[in-house]
Formats: C-alpha cells, structure tokens, sequence
C-alpha cells in the first residue's frame, strides 16, 4: 500500500477545506472529524500530530468557518434587504389625493417606509380612448413625506362630455394601486365660487375669489391651496382653511423657498367648496411666471457728508445685486460710489451707507441711488436733492474772519468793555 507523505503546512490548509465544507453542508453540530479525515483520505491518529505541531488546528477550522459564515450571512441579509426595499404592499404607498379637470391634474402619494423605484402612469380617458399618458418615475421617497406631480393634458379641442383621469401607482414593476377621477367639460355646471384671477410671482401668488351672483349675500366657506410647481414636481405649498366668501375677495400667500434667478416655475391654487351629502366641489387654475431677484428702496437720508440708502427684499431669488450713488450738479458728475448690496429674500431689509469724499460746498445737488439686481438690470431707482449749507467749506484758505461775517462779535466786545471799567471804578 502506498502511503503519500505531506508537509505538515499543505496537509493542514486540506483538513480546513474539507471541515469547512463540510460544516457547510451539514452544520458545525453534525460534522465528526472522522467525516474530516475520512474526506482528504487520511487517517484519523494524523489530527493530534497536526494539533501538536499547529497549536490548535480545530480552532484554526472553526474560525475559518465562523469567519466564512459570516460573510455568507452578511451577504444574504444583504440581497434580502435590497429585496425588501423592492418589494411594497398596498399598505406601505398610497394615492391620497387626486384632481383633474380638462387642462391639468395633479396626484398625491404618501409613502409609508422608504421606497425606490416608483412609477406613476398618468392618462385623461375618453369614451374609452386614452387621449394623453404622461409617466412620473420616482428614483427614492422617503418615509412620511408626500409626493405631488402635475401633469398638463394640453389638449387643443377637446370634446364636450365626461372624462376620466386615471392613475396608475406602480413600485419596482408591482402596481400597487389605481385611482380615477370623473369629470365633466362642455357640460353646465354651477360652481358656487369662481376663482377671478390668480397672479404668482417671485414673492407669492395673488388671487381673487368671487361668490356665485345668484346667491346674493350668502357666504361660502372654502378651503384654498396653494402650490409651487416646478416642472412637474410640487415644491411648495401652504392651505387657507374656512375662508369665509361673500363678495369678491382677495387673497395671497408668500412662497417660503428659496427660488432660482430666471427659473420658470407655476403656480396652482384648488379652491374647495365642502358639500353636505354630495363630493366636495372642486376648481383649480394654473399660472406660469418666470422668478426674478427684486428689492426696493425704502428710505434714504442724505446731507453734504454722505448718504444711506434703505433696501427692502421683494422676492425669494436671494438679491446679491449693488447699490449705486451718484452726485451731480448741472448735469455734471461730481462722485459716483458702488457698494454690493447684503443677501436680501422677501421681507429682508438692510441700510447702506456711503461717505463723500470730501463735503458738498453750499449749493443744491441732484442724487441718484440706482439699485442694480443680479444680471446687471435696474431694478428700482430713487432721485433727489441735497441741499448744502456748509458755509465754510473753503474757511481753511480763506483770511481771517471779517466783521461782515460775525456782525455780532462787536457788539459783545464793548458790552464787556463796559461792564468791567464798572466794576473797576466800583472798586476804587
């Protein structure tokens, strides 16, 4: 019989291989070494050799063991975390809101837990045609924070008749729930508000509600939201609860983000009548407006020394623009100082202030304050006048004082003249 002779070292890696392959198979419990040995084809007096020489080869195995188990944990706890986030249930996102009318609609989604990978499938339906898809893809939501998107259906002619917006809620391939909303265009409808105008800008929108005339004085509560869209995502948005509506009425919101210069962004309001034992009556109306950076000048004082100019922000594009100064006098500039303006958003005032050169010699003067806003365009403009008394501007080159000047200094001088020889004599 021939019997194969290995280093200690080769012969040690090939009973760790085999234990843990082993362990593998049949758990760490249920491995004997005699399954160990009987693998690699040796004989089972070889282990205490190994162990003597080694210092511990069944340690050796169990961490190698341990050690690879681990990582087979790490990595299937892994693959069915990544499953889980793959996987929702109805109970995990919803459509909590949705609204359409014959230009626009918008859907609200809340998610439950974290999720990647949604869809939303928009489509504006009919008499069973599909007139327009729009699809919303969602790369990550996070837990507890809703969602709106908007969608313009842009229809040129369309059909008088009953439609129906129909949204399709879909994570990782898996819808999850399907909305529709009915409504009619064409078709007479007495809302009991109309919405006059709505007027959005880079401070906020403006709108005016007005009661349907037929209910003569009769109030109607509503309930109005407002939102900033940009592109199709909802960025903002802020609610008016129980506004009371008996005759025309007009209303307005701040937008509180911070918007981006020359960005076209919309504005959407949707005015809720509640109705007792019908569905709410609902309208809606979209604006566009393009945000600009805008401030004013609210106060400036100004004198022969210098002048300080007051600036108010008036829109949520931050104002980082420049301040301009300017005297003259008879068409000709006698000082020009430029100074940047602080950061300003809406409501954001700061004072600026400016030192002449020299002072104004006594005369009339024209100034002009310019405010100049990001692109380098005059965004508001204040002129007037300082009027300069500074009588002796020029003393410090001039002679002495003439009498012409101080009329007075006579006067008093001989009064005390007077009063001392008084005393004086009084004395002697």
């Amino acid at each position: 019989m021939t019997c194969t002779v290995k280093d200690p070292e080769t012969r040690r890696s090939e009973l760790i291989d085999a234990a843990e392959e082993l362990f593998l198979a049949n758990g760490y419990e249920e491995t004997v070494v005699s399954d160990v040995v009987g693998k690699i084809g040796v004989a089972q007096h070889v282990l205490p050799y190994f162990k003597s020489k080694d210092g511990g080869i069944h340690t050796n195995i169990h961490k190698r063991f341990i050690t690879t188990s681990l990582l087979v944990f790490l990595m299937f706890s892994a693959v069915l975390s990544s499953a889980a986030a793959q996987t929702a249930s109805p109970e995990d996102i919803e459509i909590v809101d949705l609204y359409s009318d014959i230009d626009s609609a918008d859907v609200t989604i809340h998610p439950e837990v974290h999720l990647t990978n949604i869809t939303i499938d928009a489509e504006l339906i009919f008499e069973d045609e599909v007139l327009r898809r729009e699809r919303f893809v969602i790369d990550e939501a996070p837990p507890d924070i809703e969602i709106t998107k908007v969608v313009y259906w842009d229809l040129a002619n369309p059909g008088d008749g009953y439609y129906i917006a129909r949204m399709t809620l879909t994570v990782a391939g898996s819808v999850q729930e399907v909305r529709h909303h009915n409504f009619s265009h064409g078709i007479t409808e007495f809302p009991r508000v109309y919405l006059k105008y709505a007027i959005p800008d880079s401070r906020g929108v403006s709108i005016i509600l007005s009661p349907k005339t037929q209910l003569g004085t009769q109030a109607v509560l509503t309930d109005v939201e407002y939102m900033l869209v940009d592109g199709d995502t909802v960025i903002y948005r802020i609610c008016d609860y129980r506004v009371n509506v008996m005759q025309a009425t007009s209303l307005s919101e701040n937008w509180n983000v911070r918007l981006e210069n020359n960005h076209q962004y919309s504005a959407r309001v949707k005015i809720k009548v509640p109705s007792q034992g019908q569905g709410d009556s609902i309208i809606a109306g979209s604006a566009d407006f393009t945000a600009k950076d805008d401030a004013r000048i609210t106060e400036l004082y100004r004198d022969e020394t210098g002048a300080s100019a007051t600036v108010e922000g008036h829109s949520q594009v931050p104002f980082v623009g420049d301040i301009v100064f300017t005297v003259s006098k008879d068409n000709e500039i006698i000082e020009e100082i430029k100074k940047a303006s602080p950061v300003l958003m809406s409501d954001d005032d700061e004072t600026i202030e400016v030192i002449w050169g020299s002072k104004l010699p006594a005369g009339v003067y024209e100034l002009s304050v310019n405010l100049i806003g990001n692109d380098g365009d005059v965004v508001d403009v204040l002129e007037t006048v300082i009027e300069s008394e500074d009588v002796g501007y020029n003393a410090s080159a001039t002679s002495a004082t003439s009498p012409e000047e101080t009329p007075g200094f006579n006067v008093y001088g001989a009064a005390l003249a007077i009063m001392a020889i008084y005393l004086f004599r009084k004395d002697r």
